[in-house]
């Protein structure tokens, strides 16, 4: 048998199961008459995983999507409450130059976030290969897709708020929501079927297994094609969302 052991959880839940199968073997109801001979051996075939490195992916996301309650839509938010959005809504840009000028540059923040706390992350845990140019510029491709979708997630759910008080009274609500399911703590393979259902409409899913996958495996874009493609599509989608919600009005 072969598990995956970037998911130390599931690795060991199913060690301690094969360990009680063996000695279930090795205890038959009538004594042998020769010793047991049974044995459990767990190989290590590729390199061991702790979990500081199991945790990288998440804490990265986190990263990214604490930049992202901030610059995407917030922004725009405290601007309102304090009068200075005039200035931008009187010049020609339209609104859909808005929409993007504001998550660009949430953008920007949230990468920027994002690569220092996968280089520090990375160094400090003891990623193998990890400066390699090729796997660092597959792991800033995932940190670019993962910042825009959750910059235009934020954007999209801010679009028709107009309270200061409100971002900040759901922001605690989002984090729980979209970080404990993503399988960043424990693996989703351990969730009950409803949380599952979460943690497949969860952006922070695709984000954390794309991170993982490219991190602990190291492996091509190939692999996460899935994570691409969903970030990929909940980016166009909260933007045309958000492009149908805002209202370029003083």
């Amino acid at each position: 048998m072969i598990t995956d052991n970037t998911d130390r959880s599931v690795a060991g839940a199913v060690g301690d199961q094969m360990s009680s199968l063996v000695a279930s073997i090795n205890a038959p109801q009538v004594p042998p008459r020769e010793a047991p001979q049974a044995a459990l051996d767990v190989v290590e075939v590729y390199p061991y995983i702790n979990y500081i490195k199991y945790l990288l992916p998440g804490s990265m996301v986190l990263a990214i999507f604490v930049t992202a309650m901030i610059g995407g839509g917030m922004l725009y938010i405290d601007d309102k409450a304090r009068g200075l959005h005039e200035g931008y809504m009187v010049t020609p840009i339209t609104k859909w130059e808005l929409i993007l000028g504001f998550n660009l540059s949430g953008v920007i923040k949230a990468v920027l976030a994002g690569e220092t706390v996968l280089i520090l992350g990375a160094v400090v845990a003891g990623v193998p290969n990890f400066f390699e140019p090729i796997r660092l510029a597959e792991l800033t491709l995932m940190v670019v897709l993962t910042s825009i979708a959750l910059i235009g997630m934020m954007f999209f759910l801010m679009a028709r708020i107009s309270d200061p008080l409100v971002p900040r009274a759901i922001f605690g609500v989002l984090n729980t929501l979209l970080f404990f399911p993503s399988g960043a703590v424990y693996p989703i393979a351990g969730f009950p079927g409803w949380l599952r259902w979460m943690a497949v409409c969860d952006p922070f899913t695709y984000a954390v297994h794309g991170f993982r996958t490219l991190l602990l495996k190291n492996v091509g874009l190939a692999a996460v094609a899935n994570d691409i493609g969903a970030l990929a599509l909940t980016s166009a989608v909260v933007l045309s969302g958000a492009w149908l919600l805002f209202r370029r009005t003083l």
